[in-house]
């Protein structure tokens, strides 16, 4: 090893030492009967915007419980994504089996892939910043029967937590639609290679926007990423690290909360705790327990509590305190991937580069009905230098599809350079459920995706592939002699490869979870307009499980949103002071 490479390992030990001691804080020492205003249960992407919205009030004490610790040093790094599935800040959940999902997977489950650290989710995903379009919060609006959740109400809320950092949409009519002074940094692509293609699907017809987050929804553009002067701007990196001084906050880390502590009258009092050391706690909450613990583990806890579907809990013999259709309307959006192969290359690749995405990309969001103005699905595009190991890296050990389509996904593309693209359907009929598998909290609970379980999303997601496919007769697609790389997919055999009979059985085949789990603490049902829990009092629920519908966008930034408008409304039912 060089001098100069021992000393950028110091460095980086140093840093990762940093990270881990000082950026997050230490954990508080909390003792049995301690009282807080708020407890939050859960340290993920909405757990640390109210951790910090809340505690701008001097006077209100609130304690962050997350079952998790730190993030580790790899998750700042934009570039390192794909090593953080599977890892030990993943907490690993699988689907149950069905005949309809995963039958090219070699584990025929759906990995579930969910943050186990502090920020959560926004530790390990693809950093995309989309928020969806106006129709997609009309729904929620009608869904919670309050107006407050329609697109002019819930639009200041993306802004106040943003910090735009792209300097051609601040100096561009854009800028309106952005904050600058928000915790949360927010950066375009700006790389070369994807010009040429973007001209491509101008020829196809759709529209080359600046970005998608403004006026306009239906078209391709370069993305928006919460990726800041080369770091990952992780709920926990924006939102947790500049507050931990703060002496009105406290954090448990590696703590599991297993039950929610109900009075006589109803009332969430707190919760009942177990440390990493297996200490029992039981702390108490002043005036609210909030539930942030995601689309799964929040479920998990009002069941555990008898908040949930009559009949499932008597199942298990839960008394039942509240009969909600907790767990049901269980969404995610399905996606499955297609390679196209481009031109021949062997020219050398620049090593790659860890504070920036691991691929050039570009997103297109498309309606196949132009005249609608939200899109049909999201076609995410990677541009894939030839021999890159990414793909099948991604295929095999992040998808875990079977092993041979793997490698027939790479020798199809050998020599060539190729755009590799997910597509997935933004607005799914199929819902699936989440129930308890026991009650013991430590269980994890048991999901069912329901992926596919209206068959019509099927039909649609092969419709979007073809639409899609297109792309391979443009000029430039031509020049280079593009064609989709062959799976050669063993249940699709004797079909011909693009033709409407063969994407059908591709996506099936295919399809996989883009991550974005939610619904199943929905607004209007589960929940009411200020996502309390109905029939009881003094618990509330934000994360992703209160979205009735899933937006037609990526679900981080709208979780922030729903994190901010959250914050003002126990600010306000509450009379607690606002940050000025």
């Amino acid at each position: 090893m060089t001098p100069l490479h021992l000393l950028h390992a110091v460095h980086l030990l140093t840093a990762a030492h940093l990270v881990r001691s000082e950026q997050y804080g230490r954990s508080s020492h909390v003792y049995d009967g301690e009282c807080f205003d708020f407890i939050v249960v859960g340290g993920g992407t909405a757990g640390c915007v109210l951790a910090n919205r809340l505690t701008e009030d001097e006077r209100t004490t609130v304690l962050v419980v997350e079952a998790g610790g730190d993030p580790p040093y790899e998750s700042m790094f934009p570039g390192l994504f794909p090593t953080m599935a599977g890892s030990r800040v993943d907490k690993n959940y699988t689907s149950e089996k069905d005949e309809r999902a995963q039958q090219c997977h070699r584990n025929r489950v759906a990995n579930l892939t969910s943050g186990h650290m502090l920020g959560g989710s926004s530790g390990l995903n693809y950093m995309l910043y989309v928020r969806g379009a106006p129709p997609d919060y009309e729904r929620w609006a009608a869904a919670a029967a309050d107006p407050a959740w329609a697109w002019p109400q819930v639009l200041p809320y993306f802004i106040k937590s943003e910090r735009l950092m792209d300097p051609g949409l601040l100096n561009s009519p854009y800028k309106i639609y952005h904050g600058t002074h928000g915790y949360m940094g927010v950066a375009r692509e700006h790389r070369r290679e994807i010009h040429k293609f973007l001209e491509a699907f101008r020829e196809l017809g759709h529209e080359v926007l600046m970005d998608v987050n403004g006026d306009r929804h239906l078209g391709f553009t370069n993305p928006l990423f919460n990726i800041a002067e080369g770091v990952r701007q992780s709920a926990a990196y924006s939102f947790l690290a500049p507050i931990v001084h703060r002496k009105n906050l406290y954090i448990l880390k590696d703590t599991l909360v297993t039950e929610v502590i109900f009075d006589e009258n109803n009332n969430a009092v707190g919760v009942k705790v177990k440390t990493q050391d297996g200490a029992i706690l039981c702390l108490v909450a002043r005036k609210e327990v909030i539930l942030s613990a995601g689309a799964f583990r929040s479920p998990q806890l009002l069941m555990l509590a008898g908040i949930g579907p009559r009949e499932h809990l008597a199942d298990l013999k839960i008394p039942v305190r509240s009969n909600l259709p907790v767990g049901l309307n269980y969404q995610d959006h399905v996606a499955v991937f297609m390679s196209i192969k481009m031109d021949k290359s062997n020219a050398s690749s620049a090593p790659p580069n860890k504070h920036l995405f691991p691929l050039p990309a570009f997103v297109g969001y498309v309606a196949l009905d132009k005249r609608q103005a939200y899109p049909d699905y999201q076609v995410v595009n990677f541009v894939v230098p030839h021999d890159s190991e990414v793909p099948f890296n991604l295929c095999a050990f992040g998808y875990w599809y079977d092993y041979d389509i793997c490698h027939n996904l790479r020798n199809g593309g050998k020599g060539r350079n190729t755009l590799f693209s997910t597509l997935n359907i933004l607005h799914p009929r199929s819902r699936g459920r989440v129930t308890l598998r026991s009650r013991n909290p430590e269980d994890p609970p048991a999901i069912h995706t329901g992926m596919f379980s209206d068959e019509r999303d099927l039909d649609d997601l092969a419709r979007y592939l073809e639409d899609h496919a297109r792309i391979v007769n443009t000029t430039y697609f031509k020049s280079v002699g593009a064609m989709i790389v062959d799976l050669k997919l063993s249940m699709c055999g004797g079909m011909r490869v693009g033709s409407g009979q063969y994407w059908r059985c591709h996506a099936r085949c295919m399809m996989n979870t883009m991550y974005h789990y939610a619904g199943t603490c929905a607004l209007g049902s589960v929940t009411d307009s200020r996502m309390r829990v109905r029939g009881v009092r003094r618990l509330r629920v934000v994360d992703a499980s209160v979205m009735p519908t899933l937006p037609g966008a990526n679900t981080h930034a709208p979780v922030l949103m729903i994190a901010e408008k959250a914050a003002d409304f126990i600010k306000e039912e509450h009379r607690l002071c606002y940050k000025k």
